[in-house]
């Protein structure tokens, strides 16, 4: 088997963060590889260097596995920040689970779902200062601000075509906490059959710790109460330690596993 790069950018990835494992008699293509790296202390203030492998084959052939970590290594130490190496890994893909042990990856990380049971006796209070707005992003200004604070906050690059896939969904409402300084908060809300889906939550920097977060839950909450919904559903990242205590504040309990991401925390000392 031999190792070698794309020749062009995969996913405007440098080609020296991409790997193909060849079979040196057939020419066959047995798997590959791609580096993404992302920088963001905003969501990842202990470890803001993040850096994703991803692997289009399971198994993983051996020296791919060890080249693609070996360069994330390089690119965290290169980089002198703290830094974390991880990768997508399928709840029940123990193989994968055992290929990354000897490596150093943990499974110390996931992507959750919480659950809270309807209705729900939330009691939290509106922030002093605050009012409530709710609109559904129709007005073309309010989708292209909320998308500059989405893109800032998860250093991405989506489009109104992306957003517009969560507007068009059943009964999709957006909840604003407005002070008279600007926005406080903002929650966006929608229906999946009897569930209630929050699919984004965010605080402004200067509002944090103030109560606005679990102010807007107890509306979603009550939104979903007022479509006689059976309970309310949110999607985590387990590592968003400080959202996983909100919820669980509220009363959300973890009920699925839905991806693993095992990782390796890298130090600059390293």
């Amino acid at each position: 088997m031999i190792l070698r790069h794309e020749r062009e950018p995969v996913d405007a990835q440098p080609v020296e963060n991409t790997f193909v494992a060849i079979d040196e008699r057939s020419g066959e293509v047995l798997g590959a590889s791609v580096i993404y790296v992302s920088y963001n202390p905003a969501l990842f203030p202990l470890r803001p260097l993040q850096v994703r492998i991803q692997f289009d084959a399971s198994p993983v052939p051996d020296a791919l596995l060890g080249a693609s970590v070996a360069r994330a290594r390089e690119i965290c130490t290169q980089s002198g920040e703290l830094s974390r190496i991880y990768v997508h890994c399928a709840p029940d893909d123990d193989a994968l689970m055992e290929q990354l042990a000897p490596f150093g990856f943990q499974d110390n990380d996931a992507l959750i779902r919480m659950r809270l049971a309807l209705p729900a006796d939330l009691d939290f209070k509106a922030p002093a200062g605050c009012a409530v707005v709710y609109d559904d992003l129709s007005d073309p200004l309010e989708r292209k601000y909320f998308l500059e604070r989405y893109n800032e906050l998860f250093n991405v690059q989506h489009d109104l075509t992306w957003l517009s896939e969560f507007i068009d969904r059943q009964d999709f409402t957006r909840i604003l906490t407005v002070a008279s300084t600007g926005m406080a908060g903002e929650i966006l809300i929608w229906r999946e059959g009897s569930s209630g889906i929050i699919g984004f939550i965010q605080t402004a920097k200067r509002w944090r710790k103030l109560g606005v977060a679990s102010y807007m839950l107890s509306l979603a909450c009550e939104a979903f109460e007022q479509q006689r919904l059976d309970c309310a559903e949110i999607n985590l990242r387990a590592r968003y330690r400080h959202m996983v205590r909100l919820m669980a504040r509220a009363g959300f309990s973890q009920t699925a596993l839905l991806m693993r991401y095992p990782g390796i925390d890298i130090n600059p000392s390293d």
